[in-house]
C-alpha cells in the first residue's frame, strides 16, 4: 500500500481552469500553430502542450535538495521554490525547413507530463 501512495504523490496534481487548487499543478493548454501564423508546420496543426502553475511551499522538500539548502543558507537571495515541469515528452512533427524540404522529426520537451516544485 505504501508504494501505491508514493507513486501517486510523485505523479503531481492535475487541474483545470475551474480548479481552486493553489499548489503546483499541471494545467491543460492547447497550442494552435495556425493561430500563431506558423504555416511552415504541416502537422500537427495543434497539440496539447500543458503548463505548470501554482505555489510551492518553503517547507516542501523540493526535487533537488540543493534548492532547499540554498534557501536555508541564503533566504534573502533566493526567490524560493517554483512550480516547474518535472517530466516532459516529445511530439512528432512534420514541417518545412529553411530550404522548403519536408522534415519529419521527434521534437523533445514539447508536452508537460508532470509538474513539481524545484
Amino acid at each position: 500500500m505504501e508504494n501505491n501512495k508514493r507513486s501517486r504523490r510523485n505523479l503531481g496534481l492535475d487541474c483545470d481552469e475551474h480548479s481552486t487548487e493553489s499548489r503546483c499543478c499541471r494545467y491543460p493548454l492547447t497550442v494552435d500553430f495556425e493561430a500563431f501564423g506558423w504555416d511552415w508546420i504541416i502537422a500537427p496543426k495543434r497539440y496539447k502542450a500543458n503548463y505548470c502553475s501554482g505555489q510551492c511551499e518553503y517547507m516542501f522538500m523540493q526535487k533537488y535538495p540543493h534548492t532547499h539548502l540554498v534557501q536555508q543558507a541564503n533566504p534573502q537571495g533566493s526567490a524560493g521554490p517554483c512550480c516547474t515541469p518535472t517530466k516532459m515528452s516529445p511530439i512528432n512533427m512534420l514541417y518545412f525547413n529553411d530550404k522548403q524540404q519536408i522534415i519529419y522529426g521527434k521534437i523533445p520537451g514539447m508536452v508537460v507530463d508532470r509538474c513539481g516544485c524545484s
